[in-house]
């Protein structure tokens, strides 16, 4: 019977589960279902705070051979600073609500209290859906607001800035500028990344056109292979373009404001030695089982320069609209200043 539950023994069966258990909500965090990991990031696992991504840029080096020292090149160094973000997990569960659900989740599984006692149910059931849910949205949409930090009424969406917020900021960014590529906005959606992948610098190597949900579906709809055979209806967030990219519809993403970067340059940091989202801690209040948990996530850009950022913008030029930039980070194109 429900009025049976042990709150002491289910907070001390979730206090041994996480300590046997350690790597479960780290998991959750590090989930391939939130979207912006199916965007494969390079993995940095030790970051706490902020970040810096040294460049190295060098010139032309090669000349014809002489027999006198003829000086040809340069380097320069530059630096970008990123920031992972600390967020917590202060979870209330009341057993008694969540009693009902694990008798029901346990008889669908033909499985024993002994098999799945609620402890394991609450760590595994209820627990990373919520936690997967939440990040998948902050990470497209959050907006970080410092102000939130320790408010006795938190709001939703402002523990960390999502990509939305990050790629707005490099926009704006006119000493590190992202590379733009000029598209008509009375094109259809196949048109524009059509014209977006032509813009692309030559030697560019890009995997992946991001997109928001509604401009995919579109392109779904309006595309067609070669073959003359329809982008497979049943896959829901990935399509070829007509060069063989992936194209990738995320939910929450600007419209009007397709997306790419060289391979490699997307980056998601965690605290994955000092701060690896464990359970903290367990307290019991009242009826609420409370549950502590807390880690460092954030994603980023390396380099903005080699960010590819589409613009309907009259006054924008494709590149980096900077011609010291343009002929640092892409002397081979033709590009205006």
């Amino acid at each position: 019977m429900s009025d049976n539950l042990d709150l002491e023994k289910i907070k001390n069966e979730i206090v041994r589960y996480g300590n046997a258990n350690p790597l479960t909500l780290q998991k959750t965090v590090l989930s391939p279902e939130i979207v912006v990991n199916k965007l494969n990031p390079t993995p940095l696992g030790n970051v706490k705070g902020k970040w810096t991504f040294p460049v190295l840029l060098t010139g032309h080096v090669v000349q014809a051979f002489s027999d006198k020292w003829t000086p040809f090149g340069y380097a320069q160094f530059e630096a970008k600073v990123a920031k992972n973000y600390h967020q917590k997990l202060n979870y209330p569960v009341n057993p008694y609500d969540a009693y009902g659900t694990w008798i029901e989740d346990n008889y669908h599984e033909e499985k024993t209290p002994a098999e799945q006692p609620i402890s394991k149910f609450i760590m595994e059931t209820v627990l990373p859906p919520m936690v997967i849910n939440d990040l998948s949205i902050l990470s497209v949409s959050g907006v970080y607001d410092p102000a939130q930090v320790g408010n006795p009424n938190p709001v939703f969406g402002k523990s960390m800035n999502g990509i939305n917020k990050i790629i707005a900021d490099m926009v704006a960014d006119t000493l590190n500028p992202v590379f733009k590529i000029p598209t008509d906005a009375a094109d259809n959606i196949v048109d524009r990344v059509t014209a977006f992948e032509m813009g692309l610098p030559e030697n560019a190597k890009v995997d992946f056109i991001v997109v928001s949900m509604t401009e995919f579906k579109e392109y779904v709809s309006l595309r067609e292979t070669p073959s003359d055979k329809y982008i497979d209806f049943n896959d829901p967030t990935k399509g070829k373009t007509k060069f063989g990219r992936t194209i990738i519809g995320i939910a929450g993403r600007t419209s009007g404001q397709i997306t790419a970067w060289i391979a490699g340059n997307f980056v998601r940091m965690y605290d994955r030695k000092t701060n690896p989202a464990q359970i903290d801690m367990v307290q019991i209040q009242d009826y609420i089982l409370k549950i502590f948990s807390q880690w460092h996530l954030g994603y980023d850009w390396a380099i903005n320069q080699y960010v590819f950022v589409e613009t309907q913008d009259a006054d924008d030029e494709r590149g980096l609209n900077n011609a010291e930039w343009n002929g640092l980070y892409y002397p081979g194109e033709s590009l205006i200043a």
